[in-house]
Parts: C-alpha cells; sequence; structure tokens
C-alpha cells in the first residue's frame, strides 16, 4: 500500500469516527428526550446533531442517507427505551416483592397473625 492510499484509510477512518460519534450523540440525546421530553437542552441539542446529518459537511464524510440513518437510530432508541423501562419496572416490582416479605417476616416474629386476606391487605397498603 502506498503513501497516498495509506492515508487515504486514515482520512476514512477519520471520517467514520466523526459520523459514530454523532449517532452516539444523537443516540444519548433522544434517551435523554424519552425520559425529558421539555429538557430545552436536549430538544437544540437534537435540532443542532439533526442539521450535521443534512449538512455538506456529513455528505463529504459519507454516503449514508442522512434520513436512514435518523429515523434508524430513532426506531432502535424507542425500542431500548420501551426495553429499559420494563427493566426498570421489573426491578422496583422485585425490590417491592424483596420489603414485603421483609416485612411479613418482622410481622410474624413479632406474633401477628397473618392470613391470606391480612397478607393481601398488607399489598394493598403498599
Amino acid at each position: 500500500m502506498g503513501m497516498a492510499a495509506d492515508n487515504l484509510e486514515c482520512y476514512e477512518n477519520l471520517a467514520n469516527a466523526i459520523i459514530l460519534q454523532a449517532v452516539k450523540d444523537y443516540k444519548t440525546v433522544l434517551f435523554r428526550l424519552e425520559n425529558h421530553p421539555n429538557n430545552r437542552d436536549a430538544q437544540f441539542e437534537k435540532k443542532r446533531l439533526e442539521g450535521f446529518f443534512h449538512s455538506n459537511w456529513y455528505n463529504t464524510l459519507t454516503d449514508l442517507d442522512a434520513g436512514t440513518l435518523i429515523s434508524g437510530v430513532q426506531a432502535r432508541v424507542k425500542v431500548e427505551a420501551v426495553e429499559r423501562r420494563k427493566r426498570r419496572a421489573e426491578n422496583l416490582r422485585r425490590k417491592a416483592e424483596c420489603e414485603m416479605k421483609k416485612l411479613v417476616k418482622l410481622l410474624t416474629e413479632a406474633g401477628a397473625a397473618l392470613t391470606p386476606e391480612n397478607i393481601r391487605a398488607l399489598g394493598d397498603i403498599a
């Protein structure tokens, strides 16, 4: 490989790294907006990154269609956000279950008569 080819490969690697970082930043800001849709800083950053994806500079760096890239990242973030919410809900459920078991044990040790109805009533309180 000659010096010109080596240089070209370096420039291509740099261009790919720039695009990859922009995609990572875009995903991060989309996740932030999933949790905080009115966050003005995140809204501004989203517009700024979308502007980059539609810029001449972006087109100089890559042949990837900006619209396809943006919609693909948005779709992936929506899927990942749902998965994150499910994991978070499951973790909260497990934590609540653990706390309930501790409470039942504490009440049992204190001599409380725990019938299934009483236990269900405890669940309604929590």
